[in-house]
């Protein structure tokens, strides 16, 4: 990256630091901005892109380890240093475990300062080319294994149709039941493309001003036939005249279809599915003032999720033990919560034993 081009946020109280820190780097090339609190830090953060946030740890409300949390949440390009006092050190360790990349004690030495934040910016470029490196071998390797196995699929199905010789009807059975489990690893692999794409930041959202009662009333047409040959109940609850907001429709009708097939197969016959779509007010970050979401719930009668089950819902790296025992991997989920981040939402879920399971996600209204 450019030197001219690196984008940096000083947030401290002292004005005469922060003016003398700022007028330093801008003389070397960077470009930068000041916030005089946490507050106004954090002002700046959701309306400008940075490179590296300079924070003090103590500044009077909001102070810089709640900046550190929002900026981890919300800005994850943006590496944050911490500016401390010599009897903030234990503070700083915190924001270290926080995520910080470093701490710098003041004064400030000057002279060191803009090597620091050029080998920071380094490191984090060499990283974000190490991790492009491995999510597109991940992806041709998952491209590489997707393709024999959906030519098998097609072969399987020449067989069934006979093209190839009478086919007997325990053969048709055995080739049903490979044709089954064949559908089942592509669609592992699917989502395990999907998810290395959110992952790497190659899913761009295609934002669109829409409703989202007639998003749900579009996904939940699609679920009619199994809904109605399961004999389960479907009940919308939807506030009339919410306000239109901003989003990927194609996106989020995916979230919407994850919540609602994994609702349809989890809720016994003659159960219920019971759909709500609501304003409400939410704080995202500690410090924060409530802010206006429009949330979707979907519940569903099923057996439920036990409740040392729930913490793994969203850990690619564990599968899911529902209250049947039995054993599913959670992609799908994984990729919603990636869907539903990338729109600065929140995705979550309730469940008891016994109690079914209510999965949730919700979109600011900007």
């Amino acid at each position: 990256m450019d030197e001219e081009k690196i984008r940096v946020l000083i947030a401290d109280d002292e004005d005469g630091l922060r003016s003398t820190i700022s007028a330093w780097l801008s003389d070397e090339g960077f470009d930068v901005q000041q916030a005089a609190d946490g507050l106004e830090a954090i002002k700046l953060v959701q309306s400008h892109d940075f490179d590296i946030a300079l924070l003090d740890i103590k500044m009077p409300g909001v102070n810089g380890l709640e900046v550190l949390r929002f900026i981890k949440k919300n800005s994850s390009t943006t590496d944050v240093v911490m500016m401390t006092g010599m009897s903030d050190v234990n503070m700083a360790v915190e924001a270290m475990k926080l995520g910080a990349k470093e701490y710098l004690t003041k004064p400030i030495d000057l002279d060191q300062l803009v090597p620091q934040l050029r080998s920071l910016i380094r490191k984090r470029d060499s990283e974000q080319r190490i991790r492009q490196l491995q999510a597109e071998h991940t992806a041709r390797l998952l491209y590489d294994l997707h393709n024999p196995i959906s030519g098998l699929r097609q072969s399987i199905g020449y067989l069934v149709k006979g093209m190839a010789g009478p086919v007997s009807d325990q053969q048709t059975e055995l080739l049903g039941y490979m044709t089954s489990s064949i559908d089942r690893v592509i669609g592992l692999l699917n989502d395990m493309m999907d998810l290395t794409k959110l992952e790497a930041g190659r899913v761009r959202l295609n934002k669109g001003i829409s409703g989202m009662n007639d998003l749900v009333q579009e996904v939940t047409l699609e679920f009619h036939v199994p809904l109605q040959s399961s004999n389960i109940t479907l009940d919308i609850h939807a506030e009339p005249d919410l306000p239109t907001i901003e989003f990927d429709r194609q996106k989020i009708h995916q979230v919407m279809q994850n919540f609602l097939s994994n609702a349809v197969r989890t809720t016994p016959a003659q159960g219920v599915v019971i759909i709500h779509v609501q304003k409400i007010a939410m704080v995202m970050e500690e410090g924060q003032q409530p802010a206006g979401y429009i949330m979707v719930s979907i519940f569903n009668s099923g057996p439920g999720i036990p409740q040392d089950q729930l913490p793994l819902l969203f850990d690619r790296y564990r599968n899911v033990t529902d209250a049947k025992d039995n054993q599913k991997t959670n992609l799908g989920l994984i990729i919603c919560q990636r869907i539903i981040e990338a729109h600065s939402g929140k995705i979550w879920v309730e469940s008891e034993v016994n109690k079914g399971a209510t999965f949730y996600f919700a979109l600011p209204i900007r």
